[in-house]
Parts: C-alpha cells; structure tokens; sequence
C-alpha cells in the first residue's frame, strides 16, 4: 500500500471544497489522498509553514488574496512545492500568466470530471521529480565540471569557447576564454559536426609558460539550430617531458661506451645495450634471461660475491672493480657500478650494472707497480718490496706466533768474475742465481735482490729452525753447481746469514741487519755455508743435516731392518698376523726407533724411498713364510705421501710379482687422518678400490683419533679397524675410554670390519676386550717387537693364552 498524498485545499467556498473532496475519493478506496481544508491564505500559509504537503489544489479568489498573487504568496512559501490552480474564471491569458507564475497546471471549476483533477495532481508531482532529477544531475555535473583535474570546456561550431572550466583557465593562462588568443586552438574546437577528433597543441600562457595539451572534441547538440562541441583538454606536458626524459636516456644508454646491464628483481637480465655486446662478445638474445654469472671469471671466491650482495642491499648501490670472463674466453678486468632500482613501496624492482672495460689501465698499472717493485735484471722483488713483505711477514707471523727466518745471501768472489770474465757475463750470472734461489724455496717464500750480488729470501711458517738450515744448506748447493753463461764456464761459492723472528730481533731493519751480520760470519768461517745468528742453533743444525746426511746413506748401507710384532686371537691366544716396524741400525748410535729419524726423513724427501724399501722387505718376508708352510699375514704401515704417490698400485704390484709374495697375505695400514675428510676420503677411494683389486687388505691405524664418520667408513672398501692404543691403555680408569672402544667394536661388526686392539698390557684389558668380541690384539701383555729370527722361534711355539 503506497503512502497517501498529502492535499492542501486552498478554497473559500465550502461547497466547492467539497465537490473537490468528492471528485478526488471517486476510485480512491485505498485513501490515495488526504486532504486538509484552508478557507483563506493566512491559513494556508499556516499550515504549510507547520506540515509537509506534496501538492496545492489552489483557489485565485480568496477572502485574503485574489488572482495571481495567490500563486505568489505560495512559492514564497513553498518554492518547490507544486501548484494546481482550480478556480471559476476561464480567462486563457489568465491561465498562461499562473503558469508563468510557477503553477503546474491551470483547472477551471466546473469543466471537468474528478479523474481531471487526479490526472493534473499526478503530472505536477511527476514533474516536479524530474525537476529534482534534473537540478540534482546539473548539479553533480557542475561539481565534476567544476572539479574535474581535466579541462573541459563547451565549444560553438566556430571554435569560440563558450565555457571553460578552472582545470582549463590554468591551462590557458586566462578564466576569460575570449582572451586567450592561443594559436590553433580554436580551429582544433571547430573539427568535424559529426565525429570526435582529437589533436596536440603546444600552448603558450600569457605569462609566456609553455604547455602541452591534448584536446579530444565531441559534438553534442544544444539546440536543433545550436550545435556545440564538448572539449576535453589534457595537459601532458610534464608526462611529455619525462617521455622526452627517457627517449634521451634511452639515445644515451644506447650511444655510451660503458656496457649496461639490467636485471629484474630475481636477477635475470632483462636488457643490455650496444656496449654490453661489444665489451663481452655476447649479443642479447644470448644473455636475455640468463643470470649475470654467465660473465663470471672464477677469479672470485664465493666470498666476494656474498658481501657485494650485503652491500648492495644494505645500501643500495656497490661498486668496485671486478674480472669478468668474454664470450671468447678472455679475462677482462672491469669498473662496475650497480645500483638498487625500488618502487614507490621500497620494493627492488631491477638492478642496472654499469661498467668499463679497465683491462688496459690494469695492465698498465701492474707495469708500473711492477718496475716500481722489482730489480730490472733479474726480476726478483727489490729492496722496496722487500722490505714491505718482510714487514708484512712479521706482522703476521707475530698474530699468529709462527717463526719467520730471513736469509741473507752474498756471492763470493764476485767482484772477480765482473773484473775478469765483464760486466755482461757478470750480469747473466746474477739472472742465474735468481733463478737458481727461486727453484730453491716454496712458492710463498719472498727471494729479492737488495744490491749488487746480494740477495735475501724471506721463509715465512718456519716449524723448526732447523727447516731454514735446510733451505740454506740447498741454495749452498745448488749455487755451487757450475753455471753455463755465453760458452764459458764458472763456479762460485755463497754464504748464506740466518736471523729467525722473533727469537733475533722482531724488528724488520734489525732483524736485516743480524742475518747479514751472520753472513759475514759464515765468510769468515771459510765461505760456501751457511750461519745463523745465534751461535747456539749453528750446532743443532749441523746435527740435524747430519742426520739426513745418514739417513740417505742408510739405504745405500743396508742399515734399515724391520721388527715383527705379534697379532694374536684374543680367544686362543694364536698368532695369527704380525705388524712390521721399521728399525734403523745406526752404525755409531745403535738401533734407532722411528720415532727418531722419521721427521728428518720426511723432511729430506726420503719417506718415499725409505716407504719402498719396507715393502720390498715386507714382501720378501711373506714369500719366506709361504715356502715355509707358514700361513699368517704381515701388515704395514703406509706413509701419507706414499698413499698419494702417483704409481703406489703399481709399485705394489710389481713388488708381489716380483717376490711372489701372495698378495692376501699382506695387509696396508693407513692413518686415519690420511682416509677421512670429504676431500681426502674423495682421494682415497680410488686407490683403495684399485688395491683390494690386487686382493691386498686395507685396515685403518689409530681408529678414533681422527674425525670419520659412519658414512664415510661404508664408502671405503676396508678389511679392518684397528682401536688406537690410547684408548686401550684406560680402560680400567676411563669408563669414556671402554664405552669408546664398545662402540668401535659395534660399529666394525655392523660393517663386517675386523678388529685389532693394539697396545694391550695387563690382562684386565684382554679380558674386557674378549668381553666384547674383540678378535685380535697386540700388544707388551703378548709380545715385544722383535728380529725376525726371534720372531719364527716364538712362531713355532705352542699358543698359549695369557692369563
């Protein structure tokens, strides 16, 4: 049910009133109208001021007003309320002016029906809708006419502008459009009756300020004799600007000699330009997409690359110098700048690289730092550089409490050969000694020349001081080897001065002036040697060559034999293998232990040599045993050198051939520091695979010193594990110590590995080894290391099980 309409009857005449009642409730059951009376206008005007009415049904002749002043005192009231006149005058000229005057419609009593009356009511209310609608859409189409950031304006068919909103009078320059005198304008408004077209102007305010705008013009239609044009007005000057902006940035980043590079957030390259490709050799369809390591030289460790990230986004930018790789191949050294490029959230949208090539300059550089730090004759470092890497050296020798020693070499009789054999022949000699001390120390080792025929060598990471004797007592050597110069023939003796840091001095120029105060010692003391500062170490050192010295003779002597020691079941007490040792028969001092002269061999470069003799001894053995009918293994130990000793299979080999010893019967002993380690156990696997080929067993020595790993032990193909002595000689008095062994056994017979205990020597740790399924033992509580001969008797006894 719609709400009723709410009438104000404006008349005098009560039987009119109710004529009027009547005629609008004929057909209204539902009470579509209420009605409320009003005899006069003092009345009506009343009531309008205190209730709301939708419609007037309106008398001209009242007792308080007449003709059209009645409409007038209404709108004054009510200015939007409708109007129906309803009077007894039928006076046409009459009925247009209330119209005029604001009424809606114009009834005359008497001439018509009620349905009439009902009809113009609903027309004024109607109409008085659309007046709302109407004033509404102008309104909101003045607020966006108003508002809008664009200009608008309305155009006549010549181009006149007949309205401009303020967007456009800021654009123009001027709120009068008659005034803005701008060229082009008003043809571009004129453009076609019927279709849009749109164009670009360059606008030019009165205060001479240029614009750019974007006119699009619409015709529209205000009248069927009046056609005017709508027109949009744009203004991109600044977008313009920036568009020109980067079309120059564009022509630059095309034109420069740096190569650009950019990448997106993820770092896949989305552009280069011309200079990219002529700087890498890449063209960028082959780099499109790619990562920018595909320009990596492998110079940089991954190091470099990590804190150039943390700087770029930390800060935003890095730059530096860096070595890149060419498509070709080569190496170029290169300037880069790359910078952050973030959005307006501070997100990372791309990178952009900018970079030089600075190979040139690089080499240039490195020429000229190379002349500025190095002798001209001989290419070794001068005295500048020297005494930068020294003080290098003892800065960090002193943090890390190592030992630096500083030799000082002098030629002896030098002068002679330039007085006799000339200055060129002189000169040549000096490139000789040069190359002859470089082959002489380590790749880190500083060998410079100070002046004249003096030289220094800087020994960084000394262990022993005695290692400098060894490299003096080589360069000695090796400088007394004739030299072949030009056709002739010389020899020469040096004296070599030794300072060691920091027991001599720990400063740089005194520690120079010590090892050269020790050089003139060594000439004194009839040249072609060598002296080191402290009186005290020239002897020890002299002991030590002394000591290699007879190392390299023993083997020409004979003078190495190997002891045997038992490896018995520790259920049965039978033997059942035996480790070799090696022993050195010194023919003044006796019979030395490994311990003794191992160290010196190693460093004089014998391990190798000393390592094959044990196996050919070895494996003769084997052989004497297997004629005998004697059926045990013989195990030895195997050097680390040896294990990356190119020929080691092969060298077995022929030596099982050659001694028909039965290659079964011999088991190689490795360190366990030599086997695990991801790089080492990596090294070692193919050696050991190649050995078990051989049928030769591989055991590891000093289980559970080192750092293996469960993982590692399965990758190996072993035979045995053998449980380092330390941690049998507790296992009454460390409970860490048994569970330790505990587990080793646990872990080897989960990998079906042997096991040997080694370094047994009371009884209780037999017995708790036997507890724990401990197959093999060796140790003082069996047996001592012995010759061979004792060996076989002890063989050939009954086996007994100690007690």
């Amino acid at each position: 049910m719609t709400e009723p309409i709410h009438v104000l009857l404006v008349e005098d005449n009560p039987g009119d009133a109710r004529l009027v009642r009547e005629m609008l409730s004929e057909g209204d059951s539902g009470g579509r109208f209420r009605i409320e009376d009003a005899a006069t206008m003092a009345t009506a005007l009343e009531a309008l001021g205190e209730r709301e009415f939708q419609v007037v049904l309106l008398d001209l002749s009242l007792p308080d007003s007449q003709g059209l002043d009645t409409v007038a005192q209404i709108r004054r009231a009510r200015p939007t309320l409708p109007i129906v006149v309803l009077t007894g005058l039928a006076d046409e000229e009459m009925a247009v002016r209330a119209v005029q005057g604001g009424a809606q419609d114009y009834l005359v009593k008497g001439q018509g029906e009620g349905w009439v009356i009902r009809r113009a009511i609903r027309h004024a209310l109607e109409r008085l809708r659309f007046e709302h609608a109407l004033r509404s859409n102008e309104a909101e189409l003045r607020v966006i006419f108003e508002g809008a950031a664009t200009g608008i304006a309305l155009a006549g068919r010549d181009g006149t502008l007949l309205k401009i909103n303020p967007a456009l009078q800021w654009m123009l320059g001027s709120p009068d459009p008659e005034r803005c005198g701008i060229h082009d304008f008003a043809a571009a408004c004129a453009c076609g009756d019927n279709q849009a077209c749109e164009t670009e102007l360059r606008v030019v305010r009165p205060d001479f300020e240029t614009r750019w705008v974007k006119v699009t013009v619409s015709p529209a239609h205000g009248g069927a004799q009046d056609p005017v044009r709508v027109v949009m007005v744009e203004d991109f000057t600044e977008r313009r600007a920036m568009e020109e902006r980067l079309r120059l940035s564009a022509r630059v980043l095309e034109s420069t000699n740096e190569g650009v590079l950019v990448t997106d957030a993820g770092q896949r390259i989305v552009h280069v330009n011309p200079a990219f490709t002529r700087l890498t050799g890449y063209a960028a369809d082959e780099v499109i997409g790619a990562k920018p390591s595909v320009l990596a030289s492998g110079r940089h460790a991954p190091d470099f690359y990590a804190s150039m990230h943390h700087v770029l986004n930390h800060v935003g930018s890095w730059q530096g110098e860096i070595w890149n790789r060419k498509k070709s191949g080569e190496m170029f050294a290169e300037w880069l700048n790359i910078s952050a490029v973030r959005d307006e959230a501070g997100q990372v949208t791309h990178y952009v690289a900018v970079f030089s090539d600075i190979t040139l300059r690089k080499r240039n550089e490195e020429r000229l730092n190379h002349q500025a730090n190095h002798d001209p004759l001989t290419n070794l470092p001068n005295r500048t550089l020297f005494h930068e890497r020294l003080n290098r050296a003892l800065a960090r020798a002193a943090r890390t409490r190592q030992t630096v020693a500083l030799l000082f070499i002098d030629l002896d009789h030098f002068k002679e050969v330039n007085d006799s054999r000339g200055h060129l022949v002189g000169d040549m000699l000096l490139q000789a000694v040069a190359e002859r001390l470089g082959s002489s120390t380590r790749q880190g080792d500083t060998v410079a020349r100070l002046a004249g025929d003096e030289f220094t060598v800087i020994l960084e990471d000394i262990v022993d001081f005695r290692d400098a004797a060894v490299v003096a007592q080589k360069m000695v050597r090796r400088l007394a080897e004739p030299f072949e110069l030009g056709g002739q023939r010389l020899s020469l003796t040096t004296s070599v001065g030794i300072a060691l840091f920091p027991s001599d001095s720990t400063d740089g120029h005194s520690l120079l002036r010590k090892a050269d105060e020790a050089m003139y010692r060594a000439k004194k003391q009839g040249k072609n040697g060598y002296q080191f500062h402290d009186e005290t170490l020239n002897v020890q050192a002299f002991e030590r060559l002394a000591l290699e010295s007879s190392l390299r003779h023993a083997l020409d002597r004979d003078e190495f034999t190997l002891y045997y020691q038992p490896i018995h079941e520790t259920a049965t007490g039978r033997i059942v293998a035996a480790e070799a040792l090696l022993r050195w028969n010194h023919p003044e001092a006796g019979l030395a232990l490994p311990a003794q002269f191992l160290s010196a061999a190693l460093e004089a470069g014998l391990m190798l040599p000393i390592g094959r003799w044990v196996l050919t001894a070895a494996c003769r053995q084997l052989a004497l045993w297997k004629a005998s009918g004697l059926d045990i293994r013989l195990s030895i130990n195997l050097a680390h050198q040896q294990l990356h000793q190119f020929d080691l299979v092969e060298t077995i080999a022929e030596t099982l051939r050659q001694t028909g010893a039965d290659p079964a019967r011999l088991e190689i002993e490795l360190a366990e520091g030599a086997l695990f380690g991801a790089e080492r156990t990596q090294e070692a696997l193919p050696v050991l695979q190649r050995l078990r080929g051989l049928g030769v067993r591989v055991s590891v020595d000093d289980f559970g010193t080192g750092y293996s790993s469960f993982g590692q032990l399965r990758r190996l193909p072993l035979d045995a594990l053998k449980i380092d002595q330390s941690f049998v000689r507790d296992i009454g008095n460390d409970a860490d110590d048994a569970r330790i062994i505990t587990a080793i056994v646990a872990i080897a017979h989960s990998l079906r590995l042997g096991v040997i205990a080694e370094g047994v020597e009371t009884s209780e740790q037999l017995a708790f080894l036997r507890r724990q399924k401990c197959e093999l033992a060796q140790g003082f509580l069996f047996s001592r290391p012995m010759p061979i001969r004792d060996f076989d008797l002890l063989v050939a006894k009954p086996a007994t099980v100690p007690a």
